[in-house]
Formats: structure tokens, sequence, C-alpha cells
């Protein structure tokens, strides 16, 4: 491609994206003037925009200031998107205890990521002291909304012993849930426990089935263990498992 053919596509990239900035600007107005009235919920949003750079140019100080407004007003969301703000030190310095801080306000407040991101800052003492226990509070919280890191923090936990009593069918349910929503991290190690028949019965063609769904869903690492198992089966049952994992995909997509 020339050039000119090439500065010819970028000028039509950007008249195709004119419409959508100009979409993304007219509802940065919009909730600005909320944000500006007090709501507690357009001002985390307004932040949001503007950590983004949607319909606005991005600015860490003003998200900063605008997460700080809602978080004084009890938002959760803005809470953890301040905690988030301290963690990774944006416009900020760098500061795991006032991240801990805003997560635990937001966490208290029944917010999942914060409550995943509280659990994580304890299993590792960053900003408080280490505690696995209280990781491991923090993380049922989570994972009981539905959060999928959180469940999967619950399988290794319970397959390890750490902060809980090992409890390899315990393990297994909480990767399965997180399975189900289509975790595929958990999908693979969900394949590799019906592989060995730990916490789950052994059933290699569920195993297949589970570890073509993580490959499917971009965890490529699944495909040597995939491979392995797919030694022991016969042509019918490998037909047998992917079948069952287009069912899987295909109940997922009616949802």
């Amino acid at each position: 491609m020339g050039l000119l053919e090439m500065k010819r596509v970028q000028i039509m990239v950007l008249l195709l994206l004119i419409p959508f900035c100009l979409g993304l600007t007219k509802e940065f107005d919009r909730v600005l003037v909320r944000a500006k009235r007090g709501d507690p919920e357009a001002q985390s949003n307004i932040g949001l925009m503007y950590e983004y750079g949607e319909g606005v140019t991005q600015d860490y100080q003003q998200a900063i200031y605008w997460y700080q407004k809602a978080a004084q007003q009890g938002n959760a969301q803005a809470e953890s998107l301040l905690g988030f703000m301290y963690y990774k030190g944006k416009s900020v310095p760098l500061d795991y205890e006032q991240a801990a801080y805003w997560y635990r306000r937001a966490a208290d407040h029944g917010f999942a990521e914060a409550q995943l991101n509280l659990g994580n800052m304890y299993a590792t003492g960053q900003g408080v002291k280490q505690d696995e226990r209280e990781a491991m509070r923090w993380y049922r919280k989570a994972a009981e909304q539905g959060d999928v890191q959180a469940q999967s923090q619950m399988g290794f936990a319970y397959w390890t012993g750490r902060g809980v009593q090992r409890d390899p069918e315990e393990s297994a349910r909480w990767y399965r849930l997180a399975a189900d929503q289509g975790w595929a991290q958990a999908q693979a190690i969900l394949g590799i426990l019906h592989m060995i028949g730990k916490g789950v019965p052994r059933n290699k063609v569920a195993a297949y089935m589970w570890t073509t769904l993580a490959v499917r869903n971009g965890f490529g690492k699944a495909s040597s263990a995939r491979d392995k198992i797919a030694k022991q089966l016969t042509p019918v049952q490998v037909e047998e498992a992917q079948r069952q994992a287009n069912v899987w995909i295909e109940s997922r997509s009616n949802r």
C-alpha cells in the first residue's frame, strides 16, 4: 500500500470514528452535569471517563478528583477505583496502605472487585499484615457474589490448604463455578482434576472437554494437557468431548 493510499485509509477511519467520538463527548457532558450537582454515581463515572479518556482528554488528576468526591459520599465503585490508583501510583504516590484503606471501604460496602483486591493484599502482605485467613474471608465474600477470580482463588486455597483446611472436593466445586462462567484457567484446572480424579470423578471425556474449552477461551497453556488426554481416548470419545464442548458454548451464547 502506497503512502497516499495509507493516508486515505487513515482519513476514512477518522471519519468513521467522528460520530462515535461525538457521542462520547455528549455523554461526558450529560454525566458531568449530574456530577457537578453532587450525584456520587455520576462523579465516579466521570472519574472513569477521565481515567480512560472517553469523551474527554485523559487526565488522571481529574479522575482522582472525581473519585474522591464520590468516595467521600460512600460510593463503593469510586472507593475501589481510588484504591486502584494508589495501588498503581497513577498520579498519586504509590501507597499500598492507602490502597488497602480504600479497598476496605469499598469491600465493606459489598463491592466484589474490592473484596478480591483486599484479599490479594492480605495474601501478599501489601499495605496490611499478611493474613491468609483474612485473605480467605474476603475472597469468599467476592466469590459468593460470582467473581470468577475470587472463585479460582477459593479453589486454589482449598486445594493447597492455604488459610483453610485442605478439601479437594470443595476446591473442585469452586473451580467449577469459575469454569462455568468461562474462566479459562479454571476450565483447564477442572479438566486436569477430571483427568486425575481428584475432587471430582475421574472422567477423561470431561477432562478433554474442559481443557478444550480452556484453549478455545485463549488459555494456550492448556493445549499440552488436552493433547496428552487425547492420546488416552478413542476417536469416538474425542468426538463426544468436542460435542459436549460445543453444547456448553452454545448454551452460554443463548443466555
